[in-house]
């Protein structure tokens, strides 16, 4: 686990390095076109589900970052009324947190990054075995390899625990799209957490409205709990989980999408359990002006379990019989000048969330932004998931289901100076057959204040 929290950070510091020492040396920058003109000038960028990537929500008059660099200082205070989410006997407690954080941002004609690490400490009052050191770490980098092909990489990594998890994180910084993302959907106790989320992209436009494109992606969360803690967390299970997916996708009407990817994932369980998944999945996007985007996406989804069992065959494991269901999603988005907002839904096959190994996900998701003023901004997330066990007899789990909101409010009271208020409720159900329902709660506060400063960068 050290190794991946070590690696990832210095990994992508030397890429911005690298970046920032070729900006010094070429002060011409390298013609987008090479060789014989386009016979099309405009870039296509793949819609949902088959975008590795999925953009932070933004209002229509905010200008896009490029060629920044900013720096943040951020002080944080936050109240959980039962960290361990347990259903009786409660406890509570006060955490506060630093977290200074650096984002820095390129575009060229031909390349394109975005990089931005945030690292501190948040100790707790009473429950002193939750201190930890916080970790925030994205990268995206975008290549024209060549007048037509395109490669992206992305990564995402946090290493935190639940008493901040979601304060430390973002909404306003990019992340995997709906067919590589990990189970983020679960409520768990405390303990901590590290994550990571790596993908590679590769897209060929091949006419002036169609392309292909091919991706890889890898992904883990492990759990580790102190051995102090009051309440035992050993039970969480970690995932691992690689996949590659290909799309061919067609535009028409200048703002309709249509298409069709192949999708293969293989999650991995210890001690040696695994599920592969392959979907085939038709999908649909549109764009209304620049304001509105609406997709879905449907297929077939076939999943095969392999169990390690002592009486198996050489190989250690034994699969089970396929199991056939409907993956499927939506995704509906607004960007105004005032209101942003998008929902969605999934349906497929993923990780437990640390609470069981492969599951059938159903999630219903929203984000709200509201600019209530010059310097006020009201915030608005939700979700709802249900999770169902594959092969629940043999793992001993049953269904679970959770609620998660949270809302509150960022005024920036100079161009430098900002602070928000936050309030956020967690809710968890077992849903036992042959006893009652076991539920947990939740209720968290937070409020922090930063100090900012942006400057240019390059040219």
């Amino acid at each position: 686990m050290k190794r991946h929290i070590l690696y990832v950070p210095i990994s992508a510091l030397l890429l911005v390095a690298f970046s920032w020492a070729q900006e010094d040396l070429h002060t011409v920058p390298v013609p987008a076109i090479i060789g014989p003109e386009m016979p099309y000038t405009e870039v296509l960028t793949p819609p949902m589900p088959v975008s590795g990537v999925q953009m932070p929500l933004t209002f229509s008059s905010e200008n896009p970052r490029s060629n920044f660099v900013m720096g943040t200082l951020q002080f944080g205070a936050s109240y959980d009324d039962n960290m361990f989410t347990t259903p009786s006997n409660h406890i509570s407690d006060e955490s506060y947190s630093i977290l200074p954080s650096l984002d820095l941002g390129q575009t060229r004609e031909r390349w394109t990054w975005d990089f931005g690490y945030r690292a501190g400490f948040t100790f707790n009052q009473h429950v002193t075995e939750a201190n930890q050191e916080v970790h925030d770490l994205r990268l995206l980098f975008a290549y024209r390899l060549s007048p037509h092909v395109t490669a992206q990489i992305h990564e995402n990594f946090e290493k935190t625990n639940g008493l901040i998890s979601g304060f430390v994180g973002s909404a306003s910084v990019s992340g995997p799209g709906p067919l590589q993302q990990s189970n983020e959907s679960v409520v768990t106790p405390w303990t901590d957490q590290t994550r990571n989320n790596t993908g590679l992209d590769l897209t060929y436009q091949f006419s002036a409205s169609s392309l292909v494109g091919a991706s890889g992606s890898y992904y883990f969360v492990n759990y580790d709990s102190a051995t102090s803690s009051p309440v035992s967390t050993s039970g969480l299970v970690d995932t691992r989980s690689w996949g590659g997916n290909g799309f061919c996708a067609r535009r028409f009407s200048n703002r309709h999408w249509a298409g069709v990817t192949y999708n293969f994932q293989r999650l991995l369980f210890d001690p040696g359990n695994r599920s592969d998944v392959n979907r085939v999945l038709m999908f649909y996007s549109i764009s209304t002006g620049s304001h509105v985007t609406f997709s879905i996406w449907a297929g077939p989804e076939k999943v095969t379990t392999f169990i390690v069992t002592a009486v198996a065959p050489v190989s250690g494991a034994a699969s089970t019989p396929e199991r056939w269901d409907v993956a499927g999603g939506a995704d509906l988005s607004w960007q105004g000048r005032r209101t942003t907002f998008r929902f969605g839904y999934t349906r497929q096959t993923s990780d437990g969330g640390g609470l069981a190994q492969a599951v059938n996900l159903q999630q219903f998701n929203g984000e709200l932004k509201e600019r209530l003023a010059k310097r006020w901004t009201a915030n608005l997330d939700l979700g709802y998931a249900k999770n169902d066990p594959l092969n629940a007899a043999t793992y001993g789990s049953v269904p679970y289901r959770s609620w998660i909101g949270n809302a509150g409010v960022d005024c920036s009271l100079t161009d430098h100076l900002s602070f928000g208020l936050r309030y956020g409720r967690d809710q968890l159900r077992y849903e036992y057959s042959i006893s009652p329902t076991q539920s947990s709660y939740r209720n968290r506060a937070w409020f922090s204040i930063a100090y900012s400063f942006t400057r240019p960068l390059g040219r």
